[in-house]
């Protein structure tokens, strides 16, 4: 097991190398030999080579293939890391958290509107799109979430 984290790390720390590496064998196992208008594959007398080095090549893409995935998945965890440090109420627009602090002082609707000088079909439209960017489904899941907050 120590080996093959030692090879693993080596080839996260020299991943282009190995880019290279497998590109270059593949080519080398499929080369050709030009002579005048003669055409041969250069390891015709020596099928067995273009083998060996095919399979090193495809060992190479395997490993390659390996320390991609672990680099999605260090990148996935991460993001899901930053994205619980942020807080969800700088999305909303200065509108919108004026509505937020209104329901928040429980203020009803009406008062609201009377405050902000708005119509309630606008407000609720405010509101909707606050639950939806908050990820809430009522006031009263809204006070919950981030009234201590």
């Amino acid at each position: 097991m120590k080996i093959q984290e030692s090879i693993f790390n080596l080839a996260s720390k020299h991943q282009k190398l190995l880019e290279f590496s497998v590109i270059f064998l593949l080519f080398l196992g499929i080369s050709f030999e030009f002579s005048g208008s003669d055409v041969t594959w250069a390891w015709s007398n020596y099928p067995f080579i273009a083998v060996i080095i095919i399979l090193l090549a495809i060992i190479l893409m395997l490993l390659w293939i390996k320390v991609e995935r672990n680099k999605m998945e260090v990148f996935k965890l991460s993001l899901k890391e930053n994205s619980n440090n942020y807080d969800k109420r700088d999305l909303l627009s200065r509108r919108q958290q004026q509505v937020y602090d209104l329901i928040i002082a429980n203020k009803s609707n009406k008062e609201i509107c009377e405050e902000l000088f708005i119509e309630m079909s606008t407000l609720k439209t405010h509101i909707n799109n606050l639950y939806k960017i908050l990820e809430v489904k009522n006031r009263k899941e809204l006070k919950k979430e981030y009234k201590n907050q």
